[in-house]
């Protein structure tokens, strides 16, 4: 097996490292036991944007246009963003997927990180963590 072979298995490997780093390195409950973080398909009601979904891609597109000029002009593709909207709706973990400059990847984070609290998703009736995977194409 040559270098350009193990490039995509390398790739694969730091991923789903990151993946296990992300939801291990979540908030706490307040029994100091790990909260667990449930995929959408887990959940009985999904998080929701205040406003809805259009409203987030709107919160985006303004953060977006505020940015100091040149930020985001290293994205010329679709990226894949992963996050954790914890039981008292905030974002955290946030991970860029795709390789971007270390100050668009800051600027994308911080401003995932700053919005508005969600409302949380639920199962079983309780608020719980849960795991997105958000596309965007600019």
């Amino acid at each position: 097996m040559n270098r350009k072979d193990l490039v995509p298995i390398i790739y694969l490997f730091l991923t789903a490292f990151l993946l296990f780093i992300a939801v291990a390195c979540t908030g706490t409950s307040s029994s100091d036991e790990m909260e667990k973080v449930f995929l959408l398909d887990e959940l009985d009601k999904a998080p929701e944007f205040p406003g809805g979904y259009d409203e987030f891609i709107n919160y985006l597109i303004q953060e977006i246009k505020a940015s100091p000029a040149g930020t985001f002009d290293a994205i010329d593709d679709k990226i894949y963003i992963d996050f954790i909207i914890d039981s008292k709706g905030k974002i955290s973990g946030v991970k860029v997927k795709n390789p971007l400059p270390l100050g668009t990847e800051r600027a994308l984070k911080s401003l995932l990180e700053k919005s508005p609290n969600w409302s949380p998703g639920k199962v079983n009736g309780e608020v719980v963590s849960s795991f997105q995977t958000l596309p965007l194409k600019f």
